[in-house]
């Protein structure tokens, strides 16, 4: 994240002084980009704060985030809001990995089984901000209604939506297409200041599974386990059967 980026994201936060905070009001009055990053950023904040789920994760979160500055580490900033703007649980099904070492299976699509979860729909709500709109909330239905092949269709064309793209690419995987789920994931896991990266590379790992890529899965669960990913402890206990 670039220092715009940050000052941007401690601006809608309160936390900048008087005198930074000028300074991004008055980039935002000549940089049309920012001011449309600004809006999705705050749009994405008020659709969560009805979300309990969400709130009690970000208190967590705060809390990581202080143990993490006594020992002088720093919290890539998206932590703050990026898991908001999904509104994606990641509580995957009680007992998985009981099921796993109980059971012994290792196949790759036993693993898949017990860890993939469908993401909750990404809840967009009316705003002045200049969003998707209405077409965007309308073809988002079609996904949280399960019609995931008419939503693969729709949500593909948002090209420039990281929504939409991410769950265009999870329509993919529901309806088995695991190739285009994994021509997707890969273009936003390789882009860090995506707004859905650390589910991209979860799901990506997930689709490694299903294509046979045992060593691309093994990279992608292994980078996840050793990072600050909200899905560490899952990718660590795949890992365990995989490798």
């Amino acid at each position: 994240m670039n220092k715009i980026e940050k000052k941007l994201e401690e601006f809608i936060s309160g936390e900048l002084s008087e005198d930074d905070a000028k300074q991004i009001r008055e980039e935002l009055q000549k940089n049309p980009k920012l001011t449309k990053e600004k809006e999705l950023r705050e749009l994405i904040d008020n659709v969560i704060k009805e979300d309990k789920e969400v709130i009690d994760f970000r208190i967590n979160l705060a809390k990581l985030s202080r143990e993490s500055k006594k020992q002088k580490m720093s919290l890539p900033m998206k932590r703050k809001w990026y898991i908001a703007a999904a509104s994606i649980t990641v509580a995957l099904a009680s007992g998985a990995s009981a099921f796993l070492i109980l059971n012994n299976q290792s196949r790759p699509e036993d693993i898949f089984k017990v860890y993939y979860q469908t993401p909750k729909p990404i809840k967009i709500v009316r705003s002045g901000a200049n969003f998707p709109g209405d077409t965007f909330n309308r073809d988002m239905q079609i996904y949280s209604d399960g019609n995931y092949d008419e939503a693969s269709r729709r949500l593909i064309k948002y090209s420039s939506n990281p929504a939409a793209r991410f769950y265009a690419a999870i329509s993919y995987m529901e309806i088995g297409q695991y190739n285009n789920a994994e021509s997707i994931l890969s273009f936003i896991a390789s882009n860090p200041s995506d707004l859905f990266y650390d589910q991209a590379q979860w799901y990506l790992g997930l689709c490694y599974l299903m294509n046979n890529k045992k060593q691309e899965a093994i990279d992608v669960f292994s980078r996840i386990a050793h990072s600050q990913n909200l899905y560490n402890d899952k990718a660590a206990q795949i890992l365990s059967k995989l490798q």
